[in-house]
């Protein structure tokens, strides 16, 4: 009977891990539930109140999306942090410093820098990506 039982609690043991697991594949999914289109920027001062230049990564999120207040200090997502992948698959994480009004829900103004990682060459304009607040 003790070898029935441990196969047994081994099955049950197996079962959770498995468990487990899916939810943290599907957790990895959901981190980059939004999509649209990246496109690139001159970057300068931005509504998150920071001055950048087109070097660090950095994106301007839309406007809908950014939370905007009417100042910067009650903006939800001003210096947080998203998680962007693009057409050349590599995935690169970026601060939030600005705001695109004339971006459409899902997508994202991407600095120069973060937009050769993620979409290839400058010359593209733009690229779909997928991303998320992180």
């Amino acid at each position: 009977m003790s070898n029935l039982n441990f196969l047994v609690l081994l099955a049950l043991f197996s079962f959770c891990i498995l468990q487990k697991l899916e939810a943290l594949v599907i957790k990895r999914q959901d981190e980059l539930h939004f999509s649209g289109k990246g496109s690139y920027y001159n970057v300068g001062p931005g509504t998150c109140g920071d001055f950048a230049d087109d070097s660090p990564m950095v994106v301007a999120v839309n406007t809908v999306q950014l939370n905007n207040g009417a100042s910067p200090y009650l903006i939800t997502h001003c210096n947080g942090t998203v998680k962007v992948v693009g057409t050349t698959g590599k995935e690169v994480v970026a601060r939030i410093v600005d705001s695109c009004s004339m971006c459409q829900v899902g997508s994202l103004d991407l600095s120069p820098t973060v937009f050769q990682q993620v979409c290839g060459s400058l010359g593209q304009g733009s690229c779909d990506i997928k991303w998320g607040f992180i």
